[in-house]
């Protein structure tokens, strides 16, 4: 069966709005052909880099440098993980994302003064480096929580379908959001749950396109392809070597070969 979604092609190696509501084409679409993305109605190339550790890892000035530096480079998509580590779930400024390590309890704190330490928590600085994104017309493909830490089963079911609820409430009045389900990792590891939070983030955001990163030599179509959350494809060509292909084929379903 072809696909009807488009399919994006993840290299690895490279790569506030209030109140908000989809009534226009001012947001990430796509083509009524379902072969490319559009934004206020005409085609978009996503150009993305893999900030991966952007929210954990970069204080405020430096995530300003990065992104005006990728904004000047043409980039147009941030791909990053929204929680990398729950063993240790903390950002530049030490601030946790989650009480007890517990996804489906974020530690969160009354208003987001960054001169106050007990106001400013690890959900503000997300917050401020969204917002910074969108001034630069960039958009935040946001990974809920690196596929890892799902394999582990540091995720029961109950958390995943709270922590993805809590987390499309907060983030689905932001215009620059894309939703990235899994985190390099197959999708029939820990299948139930990554259907779960793709289908929470759906329904709890139906604005916003969501897909699936798989690991190299993989794609979201392999399980997830009928799925009414899923709005698109991704596939990853891989990273560090390009003999990793575990696959046990070379062929995809429109029968194309992989590039070596």
């Amino acid at each position: 069966m072809k696909s009807n979604r488009i399919l994006l092609f993840v290299m690895v190696s490279i790569f506030s709005l209030t109140g908000f509501k989809d009534t226009s084409d001012s947001i990430l679409k796509i083509s009524d052909n379902k072969r490319y993305f559009t934004e206020n109605g005409k085609p978009f190339f996503w150009l993305g880099d893999t900030g991966w550790l952007l929210f954990s890892k970069l204080n405020r000035e430096e995530a300003d440098k990065y992104l005006e530096d990728r904004k000047l480079k043409g980039f147009n998509v941030i791909q990053v993980m929204v929680i990398h580590d729950l063993k240790r779930p903390v950002n530049f400024y030490g601030d946790s994302a989650f009480v007890n390590k517990k996804v489906s309890s974020p530690k969160v704190t009354i208003g987001n003064n960054f001169n106050d330490n007990e106001e400013y928590d690890f959900w503000d600085h997300v917050d401020y480096i969204v917002d910074l994104a969108a001034q630069k017309h960039i958009y935040m493909a946001l990974v809920p929580i690196w596929g890892s830490n799902v394999k582990n089963g540091m995720v029961s079911r109950t958390e995943a379908e709270k922590y993805a609820e809590w987390l499309a409430n907060r983030y689905k009045n932001r215009w620059n959001i894309i939703w990235i389900n899994g985190g390099d990792i197959s999708g029939s590891d820990s299948l139930e749950i990554w259907n779960i939070i793709g289908k929470t983030i759906k329904a709890t955001d139906p604005y916003h396109l969501i897909s699936f990163h798989p690991r190299g030599r993989m794609q979201s179509s392999d399980w997830f392809h009928n799925e009414g959350w899923l709005d698109f494809n991704m596939c990853q060509s891989g990273h560090r070597r390009y003999d990793q292909d575990d696959s046990q084929r070379k062929y995809g379903e429109d029968n194309y070969k992989y590039i070596i």
